[in-house]
């Protein structure tokens, strides 16, 4: 008997970087149903082109994403939305696996893997995009969220604890209160998305995925158990980015400017923390973003400079105006950033930019050279001090060197591809195979 595979996407930009290319392994060998929230344009055509998910039975919207209502009413409504299409898509469909992104997430996600052991369901999540410790960035998220949302007034102490007591509130209001509300226990402390507690893998599904090693070791450090953690290769390392050079790559080819590009990456956060946790000011973070910005523009002398704000970047006007150089063109920050990827020469990610950007860039365009820049010494500014691929640069001198050798056509990248002895599959489907035989031989 075919199985029937059920897979849910929630964040449209890493399914278009990561999970397309799952997909469509798995659209070759099992019947899908795609649980989507919505899509841009080039993605729906691809997942309606039968010649490339040849198994896709049905497309399913979905709105379920955490966070994006402020009204708690609508936030109960849409629970109830949520929990209603998740047993429905379960009762309709009966698949034999369900893949998601997360889940420890959203609540829908939760839903869906809770009901997924109830009857037995083989649950998997394969990695979305970076992943990092949770302790780490549950600190930095509380710091910044407590700058950011309470009066300056406030001893900084005070806006810790009013930042703990929020989360503590908003955590006993998604996964205490509204399931129970649907008639559904609580879901623990011990995963938690708004109590930054837990990682991937450590709610209800059976097993998780990670692109290598690197993310492995992550993972076992947050207690998620060695036997629930299989390496899967990303998409774009393998055969299957064909799907990705025909749905995106070739178009963004087509339309490249004659000319040097290179491509500087915003983070979504304009203030941070430096390793002591010392705050750092938008003000210094502007003039550290400006001061490389000139420094690119010296040494990288006649090339275009493209800046990408993230798409989470609040006071877009304020960038437009910090850029002022007639070389620089700053892009909507809602655009699409693999294009943007596919067509630059050179790709630098400003002090405390996007780390799944960059490591997606690794893997799109192995050799290009990109940067990751940390002259601030930031918390989580060193994420890829180690990391092949990225070349980590923590001061002036050392980027001026580099660029020096990105202008001559000297600099040389290191390959992303991580050697290992540990077991790795290349394939979605394979993998779905080996999990579901486990399954059977319990």
């Amino acid at each position: 008997m075919t199985k029937k595979v059920l897979f849910y996407t929630n964040a449209v930009r890493v399914f278009r970087t990561t999970h397309i290319g799952y997909l469509y392994d798995i659209c070759k060998k099992y019947p899908t149903i795609l649980l989507s929230e919505k899509m841009d344009t080039d993605t729906e055509r691809m997942l309606n082109d039968k010649s490339l998910f040849p198994n896709l039975e049905k497309i399913i919207p979905v709105d379920q994403r955490p966070g994006q209502r402020q009204n708690p009413f609508m936030e109960i409504k849409k629970n109830r939305e949520g929990y209603k299409l998740a047993k429905e898509v379960m009762d309709d469909y009966q698949p034999n696996v369900l893949i998601a992104p997360t889940d420890i997430h959203s609540l829908f996600e939760r839903y869906l893997f809770r009901f997924a052991k109830k009857r037995g369901i083989l649950g998997l999540v394969i990695q979305p995009s970076n992943i990092a410790l949770s302790a780490v960035t549950r600190k930095w998220v509380d710091y910044v969220n407590a700058y950011e949302r309470y009066p300056r007034l406030l001893p900084f102490w005070l806006k810790l604890f009013f930042n703990k007591v929020r989360k503590e509130l908003g955590h006993f209001f998604y996964f205490v209160f509204l399931p129970l509300s649907v008639g559904e226990k609580p879901f623990s402390r011990k995963a938690s998305y708004i109590l930054r507690t837990g990682n991937i893998g450590l709610g209800d599904s059976d097993y998780v995925t990670v692109f290598s090693k690197f993310f492995r070791d992550i993972l076992l450090e947050d207690k998620i158990p060695e036997e629930k953690i299989y390496i899967l290769a990303h998409p774009l390392i393998k055969e299957t980015r064909g799907i990705f050079e025909k749905g995106y790559f070739e178009s963004a080819k087509k339309k490249k400017e004659s000319g040097k590009m290179v491509l500087l990456l915003l983070p979504g956060v304009e203030i941070g923390w430096k390793i002591d946790y010392s705050l750092v000011q938008q003000e210094e973070r502007y003039k550290k973003w400006k001061e490389i910005t000139v420094l690119v523009a010296k040494y990288l002398s006649g090339w275009k400079i493209v800046i990408k704000p993230h798409p989470d970047l609040k006071d877009f006007k304020k960038i437009k105006n910090l850029f002022n150089l007639d070389s620089i063109e700053i892009t909507n920050p809602k655009e699409t950033l693999d294009k943007f990827i596919e067509i630059a020469d050179a790709i630098i990610g400003l002090p405390l930019s996007s780390s799944s950007a960059l490591f997606t860039a690794s893997l799109q365009c192995p050799g290009k050279p990109i940067l990751s820049l940390d002259f601030l010494k930031e918390v989580l500014g060193d994420y890829y001090k180690d990391y092949k691929g990225i070349e980590y640069i923590d001061n002036e001198e050392k980027l001026s060197n580099v660029l020096k050798l990105i202008e001559n056509g000297q600099y040389k990248n290191q390959s992303p591809k991580e050697e290992t002895d540990l077991k790795e599959f290349n394939n979605v489907a394979e993998l779905l195979d080996y999990l579901l035989q486990i399954k059977i031989n319990k």
